[in-house]
């Protein structure tokens, strides 16, 4: 193993992939097959740049560095013409401070670190990163936790056996430890997996990433998504002995049902106990039901139903595969149940259009990722247009697009009021709203 005086080192630390190593954190939440699995993948990503970073350029030069000597065999079947240095030391620190030294002593200047759990980085990054090092000694890309997803110098690395890793003072420290003697350059920050939710706020990112293993890593995730149904209910009982046993067909043992009641029914709570929903109560108000539930959710994803949709029996797996594709949320297109009609036919194709311009409504199924429905403030408050407000503000985050499959809507409200009148009505609701009219009054309005 020796280095031309010119060239620059990519360095990856890892470990060999083994229940109850690695990704431990996760291993917490969501049990150690899975931290095994997405220990795997994200190591499959790091090869992927450590391959890209080699790829026809002979002065870029890949090291593998595995967490055990007994490991040298297996990391050597992990990237073909990748040199191999084992890690030695009782720390993170000691460890790259002897994977430095075997490095510089084989002639190696620049050389880049980075582990296996910040897939956001890119071989395009990495080569900004190393030109740093042309006029700095130092650079380092901060982790939005406060850690690095990357550090790389030109010069020794100071003793480092004592820095705080894994907490969020270690790239102001690291910076404060390499400061005395070099000068230290900041590239990009970027984000690492920690815990879950880290994989989830950086889906949107992969789920656009062309990359072959980010793309996998995007899929595998979206199908290990957890999902909570919230429904708000006020005297829907027979309603929700039709939709409750439909819905649970479609989800796993981990997702769950929530039934928030708005009229505190001894009915509906003992339905639900029966079909092993959730029972929830809160006042009257929708907007204030769907909060609630979504408080006490436990899922990855909200996806917020009427009581008397009828959803389709593969809306889940359309919902696992939006989110794995970098949606926020979405929604479903509208379908009235009951015999066909060409007035229902056009009345569907005029909302499915104005969803797409406007505002998609609560009975077309909305879905929501947990971070994205927090960050946005979640649903106003209100007994009417509680939705609004939520998915403007989703729509501006990341894609919130309309599913291609559909959702039956009840149309009990027009056949008692009149397709004509109660679509009027509804338009007429809408503007008042836009014009700045309290929901509560257009409530009483719309019953």
């Amino acid at each position: 193993m020796i280095f031309a005086s010119d060239s620059s080192v990519l360095v990856v630390f890892c470990k060999r992939p083994q229940l109850g190593i690695g990704k431990q954190r996760v291993a917490v939440e969501r049990g150690q097959e899975t931290a095994l699995e997405l220990s795997r993948l994200l190591l499959s990503t790091a090869m992927e740049d450590a391959y890209a970073w080699q790829d026809g350029d002979s002065a870029c030069r890949s090291v593998i560095a595995p967490a055990s000597p007994e490991d040298v065999d297996w990391a050597r079947g992990l990237l073909g013409a990748a040199d191999i240095v084992p890690q030695q030391g009782n720390n993170l620190g000691e460890r790259i401070n002897h994977v430095d030294q075997q490095l510089r002593a084989a002639g190696a200047r620049k050389i880049l670190y980075i582990g296996t759990d910040a897939p956001g980085l890119t071989v395009e990054r990495l080569h900004e990163a190393s030109a740093y090092l042309d006029h700095a000694d130092t650079v380092l890309a901060p982790a939005t936790d406060g850690g690095v997803v990357l550090m790389g110098s030109r010069v020794p690395w100071p003793d480092l056996h004592n820095l705080p890793w894994e907490t969020d003072q270690l790239c102001k420290t690291l910076a404060d430890a390499c400061g005395g003697y070099s000068e230290v350059a900041y590239a990009p920050p970027g984000d690492d997996i920690d815990y879950w939710a880290d994989l989830l706020r950086i889906l949107p990112a992969l789920g656009d990433d062309e990359r072959e293993w980010r793309r996998m890593l995007a899929d595998w995730t979206g199908r290990q998504l957890r999902i909570s149904v919230v429904v708000p209910a006020y005297r829907d009982t027979t309603a929700l002995k039709t939709l409750l046993p439909h819905v649970g067909a479609m989800l796993s043992e981990h997702d769950e049902i929530i039934v928030v009641d708005g009229d505190n029914d001894g009915v509906c709570r003992d339905l639900c106990n029966d079909m092993s929903a959730r029972y929830l109560t809160a006042d009257s108000c929708r907007g204030q039901q769907l909060d609630t539930g979504a408080r006490a959710a436990t899922g990855d994803v909200f996806w917020f139903l009427h009581a008397d949709s009828e959803p389709d029996a593969d809306s889940v797996e359309h919902i696992r595969k939006a989110v794995a594709n970098g949606a926020a949320g979405g929604y479903f297109r509208f379908r009235f149940l009951g015999p066909p009609a060409w007035y229902k036919s056009a009345l569907e194709g005029l909302i499915n259009w104005r969803s797409r311009v406007g505002v998609p409504y609560g009975d077309q199924g909305l879905f929501v990722v947990r971070h994205q429905y927090e960050a946005a403030g979640g649903f106003a408050h209100e007994p009417l247009f509680e939705e609004v407000g939520l998915v403007n503000a989703l729509r501006n985050a990341a894609p919130f697009p309309q599913l291609d499959v559909e959702i039956g809507v009840s149309p009990r409200r027009w056949e008692r009021d009149g397709w004509l009148r109660r679509t009027l009505h509804n338009r007429l609701l809408a503007i008042g709203h836009r014009l700045g009219i309290q929901p509560s009054s257009l409530a009483r309005r719309y019953r």
